[in-house]
């Protein structure tokens, strides 16, 4: 062999030695490089999974917090709408009762007028049909209360009687109105 063609494969032979070998650190390093963007694609990975976790932990307490307020609101909203109806349905009760008491009151009164009269009678009778008109309501205020108002409607009731002395009337009515008031007004 000549020398010319033994410096070719030497050359030949140092160019693909030297082509492997850069290829082999071409290589090693291409796979550092992917092996340290496959570990920062995991940590950006475990971060974004954190903050999503976050986040979601997060919008789940906010759920939880707008649901109780908006729970506490119906539930004082519907406490409301029940007093206010219990109120309604008591007033009605108590003006009822009221209404009644002194239609009784009216009926002793012109009865005590037309004793000894022709009128007598009938007077007794109404006063008597009065008197028992006045039951019903006043078992309807002694149901609903509060017991204030129960036992006011009751002391009218009795200064309604027959046997009642005339003066009772006045304080009696006045009592329930102030005790019917008291449970009327809003807490």
């Amino acid at each position: 062999m000549d020398e010319a063609v033994a410096t070719a494969l030497i050359a030949a032979g140092a160019a693909v030695s030297g082509g492997a070998l850069t290829g082999v650190f071409t290589l090693a390093a291409a796979k550092r490089q992917a092996a340290a963007a496959w570990a920062a694609g995991e940590r950006q990975a475990e971060a974004a999974w954190e903050a999503g976790r976050q986040q979601a932990a997060a919008a789940w307490d906010s759920g939880q917090l707008q649901a109780t307020a908006q729970l506490d609101v119906a539930r004082r909203t519907l406490t409301e709408q029940t007093l206010a109806t219990q109120r309604a349905v008591r007033r009605a009760a108590y003006v009822t009762y009221l209404s009644r008491a002194d239609s009784a009151h009216q009926a002793l009164t012109a009865w005590q007028g037309a004793i000894g009269t022709a009128d007598e009678t009938p007077r007794r009778r109404e006063y008597d049909a009065a008197v028992s008109a006045l039951a019903e309501p006043l078992n309807v205020v002694l149901l609903e209360g509060p017991e204030a108002v129960a036992a006011a409607a009751e002391n009218l009731r009795n200064a309604v009687a027959a046997n009642a002395p005339g003066t009772r009337h006045a304080a009696a009515q006045e009592a329930f109105l102030r005790a019917a008031r008291a449970a009327l007004a809003p807490a």
